[in-house]
């Protein structure tokens, strides 16, 4: 099966936090970021859809992600761009990716949860959900950071944030997260510096807190001629 190989550029953020050296300190920044992170895990069901654009020199590919959210077990993830559209289902345990194009889907039983599902998906299979760490419950505690920068205030989309910049290595990560009481990140963007190519993964997320969310956002069925394959 041939799966979209830009979920793992896209969502390596996830991944990249968790082990991530960065440049200048402040507690508080730590504090925004960490903060964050517990609010989404807090709720119970959401949804949101994000704008991505990812460029390479003068080129670039702009794709929408749309994820619906409801804990403690399902998840759906819609991604697509001119050319692929790929959903990926989490219902109680039983994992599915469909992609249309291609007329082939996969399933795995995880037996587990979204955390342990996403884990499992990664380092069994290979497999990074799109903006997996905006569905994970606990990301606040996958986290580590030795060093932060924070950059006050900025407006995204209509919505304060507060600005927050990160470095791994090479790879510059940025985010902004709307102050208040509902600390949601709107925007982030990533910067791979490794190579003379440079790339940019530029990310802004609407929320809707408050979706109309069903069982039936979380089955998958089929189509007529679609053929199964292993996830693998």
């Amino acid at each position: 099966m041939k799966l979209h190989k830009k979920l793992i550029s896209l969502t390596g953020l996830a991944l990249m936090l968790s082990c991530t050296n960065l440049y200048a300190a402040g507690e508080s920044a730590r504090d925004i970021i960490t903060n964050a992170y517990k609010y989404i895990g807090s709720m119970d069901s959401y949804a949101f859809r994000a704008n991505v654009t990812e460029r390479v020199l003068e080129k670039s590919n702009k794709r929408i992600v749309s994820i619906k959210v409801d804990r403690p077990g399902k998840f759906r993830v819609e991604d697509k761009d001119s050319l692929i559209v790929v959903n990926s289902y989490l219902n109680n345990g039983v994992f599915t990716m469909f992609d249309r194009k291609h007329k082939q889907y996969a399933q795995v039983k995880t037996g587990k949860g979204i955390d342990g599902t996403l884990d499992l998906l990664f380092e069994e299979y290979g497999i990074i959900e799109p903006l997996a760490q905006l569905i994970y419950s606990e990301m606040y505690k996958r986290v580590k950071f030795k060093s932060i920068k924070y950059f006050g205030t900025k407006i995204v989309g209509g919505v304060e944030c507060d600005y927050i910049a990160f470095k791994n290595g090479k790879v510059e990560i940025h985010v902004w997260v709307a102050t208040g009481d509902r600390p949601l990140i709107q925007a982030y963007s990533i910067i791979d510096l490794s190579t003379e190519d440079t790339s940019r993964v530029d990310s802004t997320v609407k929320w809707d807190i408050n979706p109309h969310i069903s069982d039936s956002d979380f089955i998958f069925a089929a189509p007529k001629g679609t053929s199964k394959v292993s996830v693998k």
